[in-house]
């Protein structure tokens, strides 16, 4: 009997490593899913609405599964090598639930080799604590979300940088509304209160005053841009960044506050258990 617990032990420890890294790679494909359809939404950002706000809410749920499974494998997952190999198979699986190329790649390894301060960090302080604590764990969100808003807002540069390379740039139908309202509200004024004029005559008058606006304004201001076309899904990707940034700081206090939950949730389970340890510790002393 005791031959057989002694293997049963660490079979039941290696299932729940791989439970751990399971949660962790399937996070990692949800958020990669989530960074392709952010990737495809770049004429979003220029007409704020419903649409947008629910992919962002999505994307931040997607964010913050990762740093909670990332936080249970950093915390829980020994030895360290293991925790890299599990935030390497969570990065291939970004890829493939976003899609896989060159540039979802490259922004999958930057998601990796940040993980790696994490993990070690995380690991380190643990180690170097007396009691267990989640503050460690929970201190290395911002570098996490740093890495994670970076890989969205990659996304985003992405998706726009090919939709200019295949099409050109062209403001977008409502950036092209709002300017020609904001043009011709003036002119709109003072025709509609003309009183030479039947509503037949009034509405055709607007009509083309509205189309040559486009032709002898919006064209030409187009053109001007396309030399720097290449450098706007750069200035939309930082700008993104940024307002997603600042939302992420935000809501860093989300993830530590799930595991302060989880962790005792685990202990009680039995899927964790506390280990108490009696170290030897060598000082240099005056004799």
């Amino acid at each position: 009997m005791g031959g057989l617990t002694s293997r049963e032990v660490p079979i039941g420890k290696l299932l729940k490593v791989a439970l751990f890294t399971v949660l962790l790679i399937a996070a990692g494909w949800f958020f990669g899913l989530w960074c392709d359809r952010f990737g495809q939404a770049y004429t979003l950002f220029f007409q704020p609405g419903r649409e947008i706000l629910e992919l962002v809410l999505w994307l931040l749920l997607a964010i913050l599964l990762v740093a909670v499974t990332a936080g249970l494998v950093a915390a829980l997952v020994r030895p360290l090598w293991v925790a890299v190999v599990a935030f390497l198979l969570s990065a291939l699986a970004m890829v493939l639930g976003w899609q896989v190329g060159i540039g979802p790649a490259l922004l999958g390894l930057l998601y990796f080799l940040f993980s790696l301060p994490y993990a070690r960090g995380v690991t380190q302080e643990l180690n170097e604590r007396l009691r267990f604590s989640v503050e460690p764990v929970s201190r290395g969100f911002s570098l996490l979300f740093m890495a994670l808003a970076l890989v969205a807002c990659g996304s985003l540069y992405l998706g726009y940088a090919a939709h200019i390379e295949r099409e050109g740039f062209t403001f977008p139908p409502a950036v092209k509304e709002m300017m020609t309202k904001m043009t011709i509200i003036p002119m709109r004024e003072s025709i509609e209160s003309r009183t030479d004029l039947t509503p037949q005559e009034k509405e055709r008058a607007l009509a083309e005053m509205e189309e040559g606006f486009e032709e002898m304004w919006m064209g030409p201001l187009e053109e001007k841009i396309k030399p720097y076309e290449r450098l706007i899904p750069v200035a939309v990707a930082i700008s993104a960044f940024m307002t997603l940034q600042t939302v992420l700081s935000l809501l860093s206090w989300i993830p530590g506050l799930i595991l302060v939950v989880v962790f005792p949730i685990l202990q009680i389970t039995g899927v964790t258990k506390v280990v108490r340890e009696t170290r030897e510790v060598e000082r240099l002393m005056i004799a």
